[in-house]
């Protein structure tokens, strides 16, 4: 009798929904909730809050947008990440893995989206609707 392996396969979706295992702590595994915002600029050194439940405060955490390391993760308390998105150099979808230095990972797929919204903040500056002017004051 020949046995085949068993592969399971669950959706991203429905581990978020239902949260996601990723280590121990004393309050007990670690679950990813909600990430915001979801979108941001190509240019990156955006902050994105990443929620859940039991961080570990004793450990670190690596996050990946894409194949790109976040220079930047700090734990804000037991249920709250905060990320700086790395830049990056076309727009579209990329997965976000988060790996516990305890060994623990997880990957929420298409968890991000560049955009590509050209310049910077600076040169959008007084880009909105026209200008009218009424006597000595412009509005």
């Amino acid at each position: 009798m020949r046995l085949r392996p068993l592969i399971l396969s669950v959706s991203l979706s429905a581990l978020m929904a239902s949260a996601i295992a990723c280590g121990q702590s004393s309050g007990g595994d670690v679950e990813i909730l909600h990430m915001e915002p979801r979108t941001g600029a190509l240019q990156g050194q955006q902050p994105v809050k990443i929620g859940g439940r039991n961080f570990r405060t004793d450990i670190g955490y690596t996050v990946y947008f894409g194949t790109k390391k976040a220079e930047q993760v700090t734990i804000l308390d037991p249920e709250t990440l905060l990320v700086i998105t790395p830049q990056r150099d076309e727009a579209g979808d990329v997965d976000v893995t988060i790996r516990a230095d305890d060994g623990a990972a997880f990957r929420i797929t298409n968890g991000f989206h560049y955009e590509d919204r050209g310049g910077n903040v600076v040169e959008q500056m007084g880009s909105g609707p026209a200008k009218t002017k009424k006597g000595n004051l412009a509005y």
